[in-house]
């Protein structure tokens, strides 16, 4: 076994028994990584407040290749994105970004594109004063480039032809020509914004039209090419009644 040290983001935990919970975290360098951790549910236990999701931390953890699950030793707050984490809106939406790098994100693999690509997301989400449903469609579009899954907006996904502005959208691969197929047709303002955002690398479009549009169709566009139906997507059509749930397969 070897003691390692990395800077991490806290995805996902899970109790494992009365006293140990199972964290996930994303790394820069081993990407996907649960730990064990014993005693953090335990009454007054140091860890127990750290090991949240939207928390950016340092840990220390033994690793040995022969095992999935690696044991936490000790952990320490980087930063805590209490703007995220004490806001109820931006809370539930941010948990489609984290689902979204869980899902993406390979065990043992280095991810140091993702990993920033979320830190930024997070750190932006603290300041953002806009509509939360366009920061997320923003945040997802980086987080599905830095893993080679973001759609194609300039051209034809299909044929590589020019589009118009009011083209079809293929679930498949991003916008389409006329004449390619398509799972749905955009409105000229929803594929302004989807070109918007798909330039702006930096920070997110302050303002922008259709976004209900682009937001639904990014998520059915991120299940179908992960193959994964979004529980948080769920979530929030329960909570705030205007996101779609977004079904492997793009079914309306």
């Amino acid at each position: 076994m070897v003691l390692e040290r990395s800077e991490a983001l806290v995805l996902r935990d899970v109790d494992f028994s009365q006293t140990s919970r199972i964290v996930t975290f994303l790394c820069p360098v081993r990407g996907r990584m649960a730990c064990m951790v014993k005693g953090v549910r335990r009454p007054h236990s140091v860890l127990a407040g750290l090991l949240d999701t939207y928390r950016r931390l340092e840990i220390v953890y033994t690793w040995k290749d022969s095992r999935g699950v690696q044991q936490l030793t000790d952990c320490s707050l980087l930063e805590a994105y209490d703007g995220v984490r004490e806001d109820l809106e931006k809370s539930m939406y941010a948990a489609l970004p984290l689902e979204l790098a869980y899902t993406v994100a390979h065990e043992n693999e280095p991810s140091h594109g993702l990993y920033a690509a979320l830190v930024a997301g997070l750190e932006g989400l603290e300041r953002w004063t806009g509509d939360i449903r366009l920061y997320t469609a923003w945040f997802m579009v980086r987080l599905l480039s830095a893993s080679g899954f973001a759609p194609s907006v300039r051209s034809c996904c299909a044929c590589g032809g020019e589009v118009s502005a009011a083209p079809g959208f293929s679930y498949e691969g991003g916008v389409t020509c006329g004449r390619c197929t398509s799972d749905r047709r955009l409105t000229p303002e929803a594929f302004t914004a989807f070109s918007a955002i798909s330039d702006s690398e930096a920070a997110c479009p302050e303002a922008a039209e259709a976004v209900a549009e682009v937001f639904e169709t990014l998520c059915r566009y991120a299940s179908r090419q992960l193959e994964h139906d979004f529980r948080s997507t769920r979530v929030l059509e329960q909570m705030f009644g205007r996101a779609e749930t977004a079904r492997p397969g793009g079914e309306q």
